[in-house]
């Protein structure tokens, strides 16, 4: 049993990662959820809510029918159990959280209590991606060198990845590449860069990840006064991420869209001061 439920969470952890539409993804939590209960496989039943809540807060949604602890009292379970994956996998799914709301400092906040994994790829990764891209950003906005460093350790071992699997990884080496000449100031390789992820994403097959650079690819555009292709960009990752099923950030994106109207802009940038 406990192995055919450690199956089963795999399968729903890979599942996110990929890409797979989330509500149907859901429906697939739901019962590996319940199993587990039913099991009494304890371990994996908090390890599945930790996951699910990612998956929960990206939708929107509350009301799912199973009962779902809270980060809280998941975290003081794995503290209490001494369960490491527990705790990781918290850190992660908050992480995550904070990563596509586009709350810069509260991904580093976790970051910096999340130490780096040699045993699990898919956090190793995801923790460079995740911190990588907030980092390099915090670096723009600050000035502060800390947040460079730490952006530049993650480009450099994204590309290591890179060199493994291109298929897998070259689209994040490609995002953090851009996010880094943007920092250093030369937005023509930027741009250029960030059209190469989004590209590396789209052969990925992935489309939360396409989503992910089109909307990063379009704030860089609209920082840049490139208005109508940052718009352009915004509405091409809007997109996706209704292909995804990201309810949720689906409505952050559009309020931000909203914001940034290319009319609106225009007419601002030129307002006299």
């Amino acid at each position: 049993v406990e192995s055919a439920m450690l199956c089963l969470l795999a399968y729903c952890t890979g599942s996110f990662y990929i890409g797979t539409n989330l509500v149907s993804l859901t429906k697939t939590f739901k019962s590996c959820i319940e199993q587990a209960a039913n099991y009494q496989q304890t371990n994996a039943l908090h390890v599945a809510m930790s996951n699910f809540r990612a998956v929960l807060h990206l939708t929107g949604r509350s009301n799912v029918e199973v009962g779902i602890k809270s980060y809280e009292e998941l975290e003081e379970i794995g503290k209490n159990t001494n369960s490491q994956l527990l705790l990781r996998r918290i850190l992660m799914s908050q992480m995550g959280n904070h990563f596509y709301d586009r709350n810069w400092v509260k991904v580093m906040e976790l970051f910096e209590k999340n130490p780096p994994s040699k045993f699990n790829n898919v956090l190793v990764t995801g923790r460079a991606l995740y911190g990588g891209v907030a980092s390099l950003t915090l670096a723009r906005q600050t000035h502060e060198l800390k947040w460079r460093r730490i952006g530049e350790e993650a480009v450099e071992k994204m590309t290591k990845y890179e060199k493994v699997s291109s298929a897998n990884f070259s689209w994040v080496a490609k995002l953090l590449r851009a996010e880094l000449h943007y920092l250093n100031g030369n937005l023509e390789l930027s741009e250029a860069t960030f059209k190469a992820s989004i590209r590396a994403a789209r052969d990925n097959q992935c489309v939360h990840n396409e989503a992910l650079v089109h909307e990063l690819y379009g704030i860089f555009c609209i920082e840049n006064e490139m208005v109508d292709n940052g718009a352009k960009q915004l509405q091409m990752a809007l997109e996706k991420y209704k292909q995804w099923g990201a309810t949720n950030k689906v409505n952050d994106l559009q309020m931000f869209i909203d914001i940034v109207d290319p009319t609106s802009l225009r007419a601002l940038m030129n307002t006299p001061i």
